[in-house]
């Protein structure tokens, strides 16, 4: 028992003990690579790199990133949402999130969510299409401008997975 105090001494070993901070850690990774793909794919100077990061995430089936970044920007939200099908990572799983995207204020965001969802290839989850067609159409009740021949075409393309 004497034996194993040693490697407690701090002197002797420095001892990691794993749990809680080991998932903190993860996490912090994950925001550090979300910070960065927010970074690589907005910044104009970085334009060079962007079609390539694009690529990777594709290779890599980890468009939960781009997900990640568009819930944390505070701007250039658009550009991020259109990384999504530039990528052309199956964004399927996440169609509710999207749908959500389509149905926003600001035009160009719900403008790429629309083609984001236009290029799902599904499969989806239970009733999640029929959850957005519902959606779009309470939607649709309250505009009475461009944003209905957008919402239209959503439907259509809502359908379509039908």
């Amino acid at each position: 028992m004497e034996d194993f105090k040693k490697y407690f001494d701090n002197k002797e070993y420095v001892t990691k003990i794993v749990g809680n901070e080991e998932e903190q850690s993860v996490h912090d990774l994950d925001n550090d690579k979300i910070s960065s793909l927010i970074a690589l794919i907005t910044k104009p100077e970085n334009r060079d790199f962007k079609e390539e990061a694009l690529l990777i995430l594709k290779k890599e089936k980890a468009g939960y990133l781009l997900v990640s970044a568009i819930k944390k920007a505070k701007k250039d939200k658009a550009i991020l949402v259109a990384a999504c099908w530039e990528s052309e990572i199956n964004f399927s799983s996440d169609l509710l999130f999207f749908i959500e995207l389509a149905l926003d204020t600001d035009y160009l965001i719900s403008l790429e969510a629309i083609t984001v969802i236009a290029t799902m290839e599904g499969p989806f989850k239970g009733d999640d299409v029929k959850t957005a067609i519902e959606k779009v159409k309470e939607e649709q009740k309250k505009l009475n401008n461009e944003r209905v021949v957008l919402l239209n075409d959503l439907l259509f393309s809502l359908e379509l997975f039908v």
